[in-house]
């Protein structure tokens, strides 16, 4: 059989590292969490296939494409096209839908202009994207913000004393200057006082220009109220500002269903016309099990060369578990596990064959019985011809693999090594010479935490006594409601929880370890004191940026259609400082050195610093202990990410803490490192519930929690309370079943 083979790879932290990958094989890479799978097979081969593909492509289309940067690596051959099934989100644009998303929502629109009665136009009329088909009242987002105005205006006090209660409102800033300078209000007036035609004209006034403004108005300036404002400004555009807002507006308004569409996003023309009594708003609504059903029962033999590419892109669907999805689930809700499954579902139906498929951890978010499914899938997407590449933890999907290999032996510095490769029998036997995760179980507890009556979702009126400062797993199939309960619990008892969802931070080669946990400015600050200059000299984002490279560490070359070529900075030396800065030491260190430094090595540098310190404590516990405080988060793997994002969560006492599946990306021994940190925080006083479908993890818990039967519409029922081992004989328990 033909082999890719790498030769001398060094990107991220690989270690010159020889690979030959068989073609046509099922291939999975295992190792810790940061060993170098992802440098290894998502920016070196994903990255050089998609590089060779786009130069194929006319140079004035390559110009309009991503530019990729070139792996560091001597050479590879025997490359084959690429699809990448990666985790990052489908999009947050609240217009994207998983209709949308699949492209299955212009089949549907094209079914009802043909076949649905009364005709009321073509296709574009029942886009709810398309002014011709939205609904006018919330233009076609189903939903609508009304404003909390006890939030957004504190009545006791006037203009001048600060009574918009809305950040960048305040006294002094040039959005409170188009009040007070208006001339329309007497800004010492309490807004209790105010008339109801002045409350009208504060709040909800169009645009105009006000008769007698003040001194300090802008002859070009327009007054408009203050709601209608916000909402152009931080609503209804799509801006990095409105995103930096998004608390604000949350605390300030409140999403209701639109009361013209009832949340069908289309207008009430294109809601008339109807498929045996449903219109297209009711499809998109529909569980996906549900409108496969509909769509085989219709009976015209016309509609069939419509319906059949849908039916079998719902069937795939329901065969990997997302059967309880609808068409009209906003892509930005989905988890990282959901969005994949639907860009594996694009692939299925493909002819193509010697194609290269990468997978990104494929088992994410699949409860243990779901496995077999996706294991179907992968099969069938190498009988058609093709090559798979697998990064995953979960011994389910190891166990499909024709050759493992393993990267390691640490994590950052201290891997980026290829220890083997054998096939699965043979790595299977290696991981039994691995202890077993280690934890000391807590015993039974008079004290409990009784939620009552949560409501979220397909969870509905649940009730349960949960047992304090104890590990509690929540569990169940994939949609049978586990992050509904976590979410109404958060909702109903906010004081007394604190939820970690799944939401993935967003990764710049800007921020680094440092700012990220919040220690960078504390840093700065000790250097700017110990030296008696500004704090900004220390800041490769400010003052303290190379001149030449602007704080990046390397010039980038741009070469009109090639790619761009990178090199270090010859004036830093790859530092990203001006030499004045790192002339200035703070204990022998310069502020480059303090920045090389480890988690680790920093923990002990800055040991007399408590509030930094502090703050890196739960960093080494966690396992990440070997990131350098400078490195960037564009650097780091999935698994690295999510243990970044919880450790700067974890400084809570006697709290209800809710972690949506943490061991997402980790090895058997990170989670090790993981369970240490959740006897820490029960030490602590607090109480943890993790959402998992880790069966490793959820043999060590105190106590089980599981909903079920099914997903979505099936699920939301409680099926089992109590220690996880009483589950495995109990005849509801679909988990219970997994953990012998």
């Amino acid at each position: 059989m033909r082999q890719i083979k790498i030769k001398g790879a060094r990107t991220g932290n690989l270690k010159n590292i020889d690979v030959e990958i068989t073609k046509h094989q099922i291939n999975v890479f295992v190792g810790v969490s940061g060993s170098g799978k992802s440098s290894l097979v998502f920016n070196t081969i994903a990255a050089e296939a998609q590089r060779q593909m786009n130069e194929t492509y006319p140079s004035y289309v390559r110009n309009r494409m991503p530019h990729l940067m070139i792996p560091e690596v001597d050479r590879i051959e025997n490359l084959s096209p690429a699809v990448i099934v990666n985790q990052k989100p489908l999009g947050d644009n609240r217009r994207s839908t998983v209709g949308t998303a699949t492209d299955i929502n212009p089949t549907l629109r094209l079914l009802f202009s043909r076949f649905g009665t009364p005709f009321v136009g073509y296709s574009d009329v029942f886009s709810f994207n398309n002014p011709a088909g939205m609904c006018p009242t919330c233009e076609g987002l189903g939903n609508i913000s009304t404003f909390r105005i006890n939030e957004l205006l504190d009545m006791d006090q006037s203009l001048n004393e600060g009574a918009i209660r809305f950040e960048s409102f305040e006294p002094g800033t040039y959005r409170w200057k188009r009040y007070v300078d208006s001339g329309l209000f007497n800004n010492d007036k309490k807004i209790k006082n105010y008339t109801k035609e002045e409350l009208e004209l504060l709040l909800y006034s169009p645009e105009m220009k006000p008769p007698h403004p003040l001194e300090g108005w802008y002859n070009s300036s327009v007054y408009e109220g203050v709601i209608p404002r916000i909402k152009k400004t931080f609503i209804q555009s799509s801006s990095k500002l409105a995103k930096k807002y998004q608390p604000e507006i949350q605390r300030v308004t409140q999403q209701e269903t639109c009361p013209d569409c009832n949340g069908f996003r289309l207008n009430e023309k294109t809601l008339s016309c109807k498929i045996n009594g449903k219109h297209l708003g009711d499809c998109l609504a529909m569980q996906l099990d549900e409108l496969k059903l509909f769509l085989e029962q219709l009976k015209p033999k016309e509609t069939q060369q419509v319906t059949e590419k849908i039916i079998q892109q719902l069937d795939y669907f329901c065969q990997v578990g997302l059967d309880y999805l609808s068409l009209s689930r906003e892509t930005g809700t989905l988890s990282g596990g959901e969005s994949q499954r639907i860009k594996l579902i694009r692939s299925i139906g493909s002819s193509l064959s010697d194609m290269l498929y990468i997978l990104d951890e494929p088992s994410t978010g699949l409860h243990p019985q779901d496995m077999e499914a996706i294991g179907g899938l992968i099969q069938a997407i190498k009988k058609n011809g093709n090559t798979l590449l697998l990064i995953d933890h979960d011994p389910a999907v190891i166990q499909l693999a024709d050759t493992v290999y393993e990267l390691g032996p640490g994590a950052g510095r201290y891997g980026g090594q290829l220890l083997g490769s054998t096939d699965y029998l043979e790595w299977e036997a290696k991981q039994q010479l691995i202890p077993p995760l280690n934890r000391k179980k807590r015993g039974p507890t008079t004290q409990h935490f009784i939620a009552e009556n949560i409501s979220k979702n397909n969870v509905q009126n649940i009730s349960v006594k949960l047992p304090l400062h104890r590990l509690l797993a929540i569990t169940g199939v994939a949609g049978s409601g586990k992050s509904s309960f976590a979410e109404g619990l958060r909702q109903k008892y906010d004081n007394q929880v604190f939820y970690v969802n799944q939401k993935r931070i967003r990764t710049s080669s800007r921020s680094t370890i440092a700012s990220y946990v919040g220690v960078l400015d504390d840093i700065r600050k000790l250097f700017g004191h110990a030296n008696q200059v500004a704090a900004g000299y220390f800041s490769f984002n400010g003052k303290g940026a190379c001149p030449v490279c602007r704080g990046k560490g390397y010039i980038e070359t741009e070469l009109a259609f090639l790619e761009a070529v990178r090199a270090d900075c010859e004036q830093c030396g790859g530092k990203k400082f001006r030499q004045e800065s790192l002339s200035y030491f703070y204990h022998e260190k310069n502020i480059a050195e303090v920045l090389e430094l480890s988690v680790t090595e920093s923990l002990s540098f800055f040991s007399a610093e408590k509030r930094i310190s502090d703050k890196l404590h739960w960093l080494d516990k966690i396992g990440l202990g070997y990131l350098t405080l400078g490195q960037t988060l564009d650097t780091l793997s999935g698994g690295e990410l999510q243990r970044l994002k919880l450790a700067c969560n974890l400084d809570c006492r006697e709290k209800i803490i809710i972690l949506d599946e943490p061991t997402s990306g980790l090895s058997l021994k990170d989670t090790q490192s993981l369970i240490n940190v959740f006897e820490e925080l029960l030490n602590n006083n607090n109480t943890l519930y993790v959402i998992e479908h880790n069966t490793a993890l959820i043999k060590e818990a105190d106590w089980m929690i599981e909903f079920g039967p099914g997903s979505g519409k099936n699920g939301g029922t409680v099926l089992f309370e109590g220690p996880p081992e009483a589950a495995v004989n109990h005849p509801d328990s679909v988990t219970g079943r997994f953990l012998t």
